[in-house]
């Protein structure tokens, strides 16, 4: 007799048919979607529209909606549902913004003292239909495919975001350069949200506080608590500035921080 026969491997090529994972929106099983630039995220999702439940009705609209969202992925519609009060769909642009904004909202948040849930929706896309005005007299539908505020829309660009449960840090950029902490006090009053308790801005090049002779400004915003930040960050994030040295409008842009 001679020897025994080898064992089998222990790896080898998949058997059966080509997976499924991959529905027509993010590409063929042989031509899956390019690869997240955040390699802990992946395409779980059969569908890339989500369901979020939990909103203010007297509070929340689409932007405010695409303010949380957009940090996760490209938001391509947001349309709430008059026949479930307190209820949006939320169209994103692949698989991986939704399962990132799966991982990073389904944490035991609160919004405007309501528990936010967010699960996959089996539509494929999300249908404008007939839209009804809501509480604060928006429209209840709105498409944001090409809006500038996206943040994936390249690898190079969406590899610059922050992937962050909410947490009570935000950080800030794209304010106007020179500013003081003074200024988020006024507009926290203004959208009657809570102040951060402590604004820290980072230095310029040369050193500058706030900024000053930069384009713009950047720095951190410290709240009291995750539910703080959360309210802050859906009122004030693209919220619009003025320049105070100058006619300009900057938009302010708002993400939870790794601080």
């Amino acid at each position: 007799m001679g020897p025994p026969p080898p064992p089998p491997p222990s790896s080898g090529p998949r058997r059966g048919p080509p997976s499924r994972r991959y529905s027509s929106q993010y590409g063929s099983p042989n031509q899956p979607p390019p690869l997240s630039p955040h390699g802990d995220y992946g395409p779980l999702a059969d569908s890339p529209v989500l369901i979020v439940y939990g909103l203010d009705t007297k509070r929340m609209n689409p932007d405010r909606v695409f303010n949380v969202f957009c940090l996760y992925g490209n938001v391509h519609k947001v349309k709430f549902l008059k026949s479930k009060p307190g209820a949006a769909m939320v169209e994103m642009g692949d698989g991986f913004a939704v399962d990132r904004a799966l991982t990073c909202l389904n944490t035991e948040n609160f919004l405007f003292d309501q528990h936010i849930n967010v699960c996959v929706s089996k539509q494929k896309v999300i249908v404008p239909g007939q839209s009804f005005e809501l509480d604060d007299g928006s429209c209840s539908f709105k498409d944001y495919a090409t809006n500038r505020n996206n943040r994936f829309t390249n690898v190079k660009q969406a590899a610059k975001n922050r992937i962050q449960k909410p947490n009570n840090m935000l950080h800030f950029f794209s304010a106007p350069p020179g500013i003081g902490e003074e200024v988020f006090h006024q507009i926290s009053d203004k959208v009657d949200v809570k102040r951060p308790k402590s604004v820290i801005f980072f230095s310029g090049k040369g050193g500058s506080k706030g900024n000053q002779g930069e384009k713009s400004s950047s720095g951190l915003l410290e709240f009291e608590s995750k539910c703080d930040a959360f309210e802050a960050l859906v009122m004030l994030n693209h919220y619009r500035i003025k320049n105070p040295d100058g006619p300009d409008l900057y938009t302010l842009k708002l993400c939870f921080s790794t601080a």
